[in-house]
């Protein structure tokens, strides 16, 4: 019997959160806050103790909550000791460290989950940020400036919104990248939204209700915590999204995210009506040029993916999907052109000997080679202006530009084909039927009447071959 369960430990949490929550400075809430960290803390490092393959992305995470953990320790032990620390203090090192590696662990777990690249992902992903950086910016740094430059209090203070960022973007990533989005997903999703609005609360409520206890949050950046471990233990966190066929759907919340960054960030310029001075002009100037970045990159990247499935899709409505030759609607296409420019080309019509015998003998997958195998000796005998076709089964047509030098391609193709073949063990031997037309030897030439003729004159070359064969067996 499973007496443990990852669900147990947010509920831990919430449970012994609430004396933090309702006396902060109750000596309840100075024993149950810490040690109940401590448990969330090692409960972290025992799940990235058990997981037998990749153990970086937890380790990170595991990480990020423990040097947390230190930072609440090293300013409990000054406020002890020394008094209530001043606006900036050593442990604000600690807490500030733990977003980058939150943040790191988290986009390692999206990385390896995820079968597809997250190059376009990442970009919706910093175009958002873009966006809640600058609501940042206007709304919890902006009003702690007091004067034209910073103090170093406030220096530090701006490190927080940027690990908030940072977190942000991981989330994005966790909501937009593909990737199986089980319970652990819904952990990471609901610890990043209770540590995102922990923050803000802890740096607005302030200026809102000056006797408040920010102390008292606590208790929900516990909860957040406690949340992060548990979905250390899913062992599907990482596991990659199962591969479908068929093209796929952009996300609905990617859609409402770029919509919103797109029309956010010119409202919020519009709408600032006093003097930032030069460090907010260049905040706004800054956060535009990076979006505007960010959107043509975005839409280099869409017009190339679209370049490239177009590319795709022509080429395999133009070839063969066995041998990756020329098809017969192709083929076609191409003799009609040479033909009405003037040319005069020499048509190969090829029939496979023997074929059938190593189909049924061997397999379908032996046939498949056999045909594939031809295709490449054929290329191998012709040049890169000439023609070489797949029209079915295992007719082949080849097209050369002339008549000059072609009365040896025959024999030249006869031979490639006709070499022995290995197949898995196994000794392949194939003979072929050869027809040749040349335009110059028909009145009005044209595509039905060249590949007609040529086949007309294959299979008189296959008739005389069995005749041959029928009286060397009599």
């Amino acid at each position: 019997m499973n007496l443990w369960s990852p669900r147990a430990l947010p509920v831990a949490a919430a449970v012994l959160g609430v004396p933090t929550l309702l006396a902060p400075e109750s000596v309840v809430a100075r024993l149950t806050y810490p040690a109940a960290f401590c448990v969330v803390v090692v409960s972290a490092w025992l799940a990235t103790r058990a997981e037998t393959g990749h153990r970086l992305s937890r380790a990170l995470v595991a990480g990020a909550l423990t040097v947390w953990l230190a930072g609440d320790l090293v300013y409990s032990a000054l406020t002890r000791w020394f008094g209530e620390p001043g606006d900036v203090s050593l442990a604000d090192a600690f807490w500030i460290t733990g977003y980058p590696l939150l943040a790191a662990g988290l986009i390692i777990m999206v990385r390896r989950r995820t079968s597809s690249g997250l190059r376009e992902a990442t970009l919706d992903g910093l175009a958002m940020a873009t966006v809640v950086g600058v609501l940042f910016w206007r709304f919890m740094v902006q009003p702690e400036i007091t004067g034209d430059t910073m103090s170093a209090a406030e220096i530090i203070g701006t490190f927080y919104p940027l690990g908030d960022v940072l977190l942000f973007v991981a989330g994005a990533l966790l909501v937009l990248a593909p990737g199986v989005r089980g319970g652990a997903t819904g952990y990471l999703l609901a610890a990043l939204a209770v540590t995102l609005a922990g923050d803000v609360v802890i740096t607005v409520l302030p200026a809102v209700l000056p006797d408040f206890d920010t102390g008292r949050l606590d208790a929900l950046l516990l909860l957040a915590n406690s949340l992060f471990a548990a979905a250390l233990w899913n062992r599907d966190i990482e596991r990659p999204a199962d591969r479908r066929t068929g093209p796929e759907r952009v996300h609905a919340a990617r859609l409402v995210f770029l919509g919103v960054a797109l029309i956010a960030l010119p409202v919020l310029n519009q709408l600032n009506d006093r003097d930032d001075g030069a460090l907010g002009h260049t905040v706004s100037w800054t956060a535009s040029i990076l979006l505007s970045t960010i959107i043509f990159v975005r839409f280099v990247l869409v017009v190339r993916e679209q370049e490239k499935a177009r590319t795709a899709l022509a080429h395999r409505a133009a070839h063969d999907e066995l041998t990756g030759l020329v098809n017969r609607q192709e083929l076609y296409a191409r003799l009609t052109l040479a033909l009405q420019h003037g040319a005069e080309p020499v048509v190969h019509f090829l029939d496979l000997d023997g074929f059938k015998a190593v189909n049924d003998r061997y397999g379908h997958s032996a046939g498949d080679f056999v045909l594939a195998e031809v295709a490449r000796r054929l290329l191998g005998q012709t040049r890169p202006t000439d023609i070489v076709a797949r029209l079915g089964g295992d007719e082949f047509v080849v097209v050369t530009e002339d008549v000059t030098g072609a009365g040896d391609v025959p024999q030249r193709l006869r031979e490639a084909v006709g070499a022995e073949m290995s197949f898995r063990g196994h000794r392949l031997r194939v003979g072929v039927s050869i027809g040749v037309v040349s335009a110059a030897d028909l009145s009005r030439p044209d595509s039905d009447l060249l590949l007609g003729t040529a086949d007309e004159a294959m299979y008189r070359q296959k008739r005389t071959h069995r005749h041959t064969a029928a009286g060397r067996t009599a």
